[in-house]
């Protein structure tokens, strides 16, 4: 049994609930997708801080196949810059992207996939905080994040 709720561990979902809100961590780092509020667009990865730039809500796509990711402090949506290509940016945009959510290679996490191709969400540099984040192919386990509900 846990003393306080500092010792709980988050509540991590292989599958996530449509509606509700999560802070998704890069399995490796720890690290989670942080909106800019600067400029409302860049997303980079950056330690916990319980802000809601770093909150993100689960929807099923209104087809009924993938799952849009809206961000809590904006309303944007986490998508893509143009067309769907190797290193484009990881942004926040009006435009609804889907993605498709499979299992990851790490226990209980998933691999964002945009929806009808092989590209992947994942960090431009996995060795430090405060990378960006690009589209890229399924490397090892360089595309997996837990979704923890926040």
């Amino acid at each position: 049994m846990y003393s306080n709720t500092r010792d709980r561990k988050p509540e991590s979902s292989a599958t996530p609930e449509s509606g509700h809100t999560y802070k998704m961590s890069h399995a490796r780092t720890r690290t989670v997708l942080d909106l800019s509020m600067k400029d409302w667009q860049s997303i980079k990865s950056a330690p916990w801080d319980a802000s809601d730039n770093q909150k993100w809500v689960a929807e099923r796509a209104e087809s009924g196949n993938g799952w849009t990711l809206r961000n809590v402090a904006t309303g944007l949506f986490l998508g893509i810059d143009g067309v769907p290509r190797p290193n484009a940016p990881v942004i926040a945009t009006r435009q609804e992207t889907t993605w498709d959510l499979q299992p990851g290679r790490e226990p209980s996490s998933l691999v964002l996939v945009v929806t009808g191709t092989r590209l992947i969400v994942q960090l431009a540099e996995i060795a430090r905080s405060g990378a960006s984040v690009k589209l890229g192919e399924l490397r090892d386990g360089s595309g997996d994040w837990r979704l923890e509900k926040g």
